[in-house]
């Protein structure tokens, strides 16, 4: 089965992808990979929800989804043990409903960048080894959905973006603050629905 829109997170171990769209609709599916291996995907259990347009994030030991589309944006945020198999566990609501935010984050905290819908620029916070709601961390200068975002172990970053313009644009944080983001830089071109990846700081790839 082709699915499109999953969301993804990963440990040094294992990367896993949940969620997403497929001919007849959202799936909560969730599968895995052993990363130093080749082979196919492996099921690990199913998501709270059948959506699509999650962010993912994780720690090295947890796994995180958030927001979504149903096809109404969502705020669920679900939680996974990365070493073991089993379904998602409710883990608390963003502080908007969100589709296409862009996750990332450090071994402690985890960040949702932007939405494609009002509030486009709101960067929501989990501290990833408990439970409950999402704090507001601040706000972006122009990063919105469908951009892309990476972190180190200090610092989350992110570019592109889409709501309605194209932009070029480069933001930052630093994790273990709040405060809205700083500009980093531009891109070298303006783009939307690419891909950033983490360095290997907060424990995962």
């Amino acid at each position: 089965m082709i699915i499109k829109y999953p969301a993804s997170c990963s440990s040094q171990t294992r990367g896993l992808w949940g969620g997403g769209g497929a001919p007849g609709g959202k799936v909560v599916t969730i599968g895995y990979v052993t990363i130093a291996t080749t082979g196919n995907c492996v099921d690990f259990g199913d998501t709270t929800q059948a959506r699509s347009n999650s962010s993912g994030t994780s720690s090295p030991t947890r796994g995180i989804f958030a927001g979504g589309y149903t096809p109404t944006n969502v705020n669920t945020i679900d939680c996974v043990t990365i070493a073991t198999t089993g379904n998602a566990f409710d883990f608390g609501d963003m502080t908007y409903s969100s589709q296409m935010s862009s996750g990332s984050g450090s071994s402690t905290r985890g960040l949702f960048w932007g939405n494609v819908n009002s509030p486009y620029k709101t960067i929501d916070y989990i501290t990833i080894a408990t439970t409950g709601n999402a704090v507001e961390f601040g706000q972006s200068n122009t990063v919105t959905g469908y951009a892309n975002s990476c972190s180190s172990n200090i610092r989350s970053v992110a570019g592109g973006g889409q709501s309605p313009a194209t932009t070029n644009c480069i933001d930052y944080i630093t994790i273990a603050t709040t405060g809205d983001a700083a500009d980093f830089g531009d891109l070298t071109t303006a783009e939307h629905y690419s891909c950033g990846c983490y360095s290997n700081g907060h424990g995962g790839l």
